[in-house]
Formats: structure tokens, C-alpha cells, sequence
């Protein structure tokens, strides 16, 4: 067995969780480990549950772990002086979460929220920079995660800049379809529950007029919206509307 982890305590047992074989192709970072590798890793991880509403950590509290999403939704936001917050993702099972404060060392830099109830396993720093320094991959994974999370801010501000309101929020609902997306016949179902506040935030709008835009997209038969959650009817006609354009 390969060694590469100290000062752990094996969580405690739930007949709710997955097996180590689900858990190993469930998250990315441990994909390539060999079964008794995640067995001694197993033993690092600390299950923690959350209700929805509950915050996981604040921005400025100290980071000494890494969260990875068993299952649940989460909101990534920063939080404002006045009450608003800006919300920069919804993230979901196999997610990762916290990793910036465990490689500077410094404290959180946003807050995050559970959207619903959400499990998830915590890997403590000093446990997760052991691991690094035996296994390049992981370090090339989360790698990774940071590159795709650069690109992600890019382009929010990219869209806030070039692009307006409507646009903004088709290719909000697109981006929410393709990460939670429950198909359903031709039509696919957002498997997340989401204010219109929550929309607003995310790209930098109004609630009133993200209300007004929902409006339009529903007399043109481009959304459904139901109970909190919302259906994209016509995924071809919403991506010109964001200025989604297949390549030639």
C-alpha cells in the first residue's frame, strides 16, 4: 500500500454512502487511484452534511480544507456590505471547493451556501499537500480546476461587457442546462431550484429586470417556468438569443 498521508481519523460510517469504488470514478482528482491507494485516502476524508441554506464557509474564514461534493448543489458568492451578494457558480456533486485558500494559506475568498441538502467529504491541508507531493496527477488536476475557473471569470466579464441583458440570461439558462440539465422528451429540465434573484446575480442584473426578460422568454415559447424551476423548450432558438452561433 502506498503511504502518503498522516494524522487521519476514518470517518464514520453511513449506510447512505457511497463504496470507495463509486467514490474513486466519482471525483476526477482520485480517478487513476489504484483501490488500495483510496483506501488509505479514504481514511483522510471527513463527511460533513449541510441543509439547504446552510453556509459550508464564509468568505474571510480560515481555509484548512478542501470540500469535494458527494451530492448536493452549492452557491459560490461574494457578499456585499449592503446584504447583495454576486454569485460566481452553482457547483454540484464531484465539484471541488476551497482550494485556493489551502495553496496560499490564506483566508476564504468567497462564502459558500447549500442550495439544497448537500454532503461532502473535507480533506485537510496538510493531508491534501502530502498527497501532492506522491501524485503529480492530482496536482495536474486541480490544475485544472483553477485553469477552467480563470476562464470561467473571463468570460463573466467578457458577457458583462459585450453583451446585454437578454443575452446574458439566455446563456445563463443554457449554461444551467448543460451542468444540471434532466432531460425530458425534447425539452430539458434545469434540475436546480433558482430565484430570479439568484439569475440576477449571476449575470449582473436587476430582479425586476430579469422578470421582465423571463416574461419574454416565456410569451416566445423559448422557457417554461414551474415551481421555482425552469425548462428550456427551444434550446436552438435560446442560443441565438444568447449569440450562440454553430460553427461553420
Amino acid at each position: 500500500m502506498v503511504r502518503f498521508l498522516r494524522g487521519c481519523i476514518l470517518p464514520s460510517r453511513d449506510p447512505r454512502a457511497m463504496s470507495p469504488a463509486k467514490l474513486r470514478h466519482k471525483f476526477p482528482l482520485f480517478v487513476e487511484f489504484e483501490p488500495s491507494e483510496f483506501e488509505s485516502l479514504e481514511k483522510c476524508l471527513v463527511r460533513r452534511r449541510y441543509p439547504g441554506g446552510q453556509a459550508l464557509f464564509h468568505m474571510g474564514d480560515e481555509g484548512g480544507s478542501l470540500h469535494l461534493i458527494e451530492r448536493g448543489r452549492v452557491k459560490v458568492t461574494i457578499p456585499s456590505y449592503s446584504g447583495e451578494e454576486l454569485i460566481l457558480a452553482i457547483l454540484g456533486a464531484g465539484d471541488l471547493l476551497g482550494e485556493l485558500s489551502l495553496f496560499d494559506g490564506k483566508p476564504r475568498s468567497a462564502t459558500v451556501q447549500a442550495l439544497e441538502e448537500t454532503e461532502t467529504l473535507c480533506l485537510h491541508r496538510e493531508d491534501l499537500l502530502a498527497l501532492m507531493r506522491h501524485r503529480f496527477d492530482v496536482v495536474e488536476k486541480i490544475l485544472v480546476v483553477l485553469a477552467r475557473r480563470i476562464r470561467d471569470t473571463d468570460m463573466l466579464l467578457a458577457d458583462r461587457h459585450f453583451l446585454d441583458i437578454t443575452s446574458r440570461l439566455a446563456k445563463k439558462i443554457l449554461d444551467l442546462g448543460d451542468a444540471f440539465g434532466i432531460r425530458e422528451g425534447g425539452q430539458v429540465r434545469i434540475g436546480v431550484r433558482i430565484t430570479q434573484k439568484d439569475l440576477a446575480s449571476l449575470i449582473g442584473a436587476t430582479r425586476e429586470s430579469i422578470n421582465k426578460q423571463l416574461k419574454a422568454l416565456r410569451e416566445q415559447g423559448l422557457v417554461r417556468i414551474s415551481g421555482g424551476t425552469i425548462e428550456i423548450l427551444n434550446r436552438e432558438r435560446l442560443a441565438q438569443k444568447a449569440r450562440i452561433f454553430p460553427k461553420p
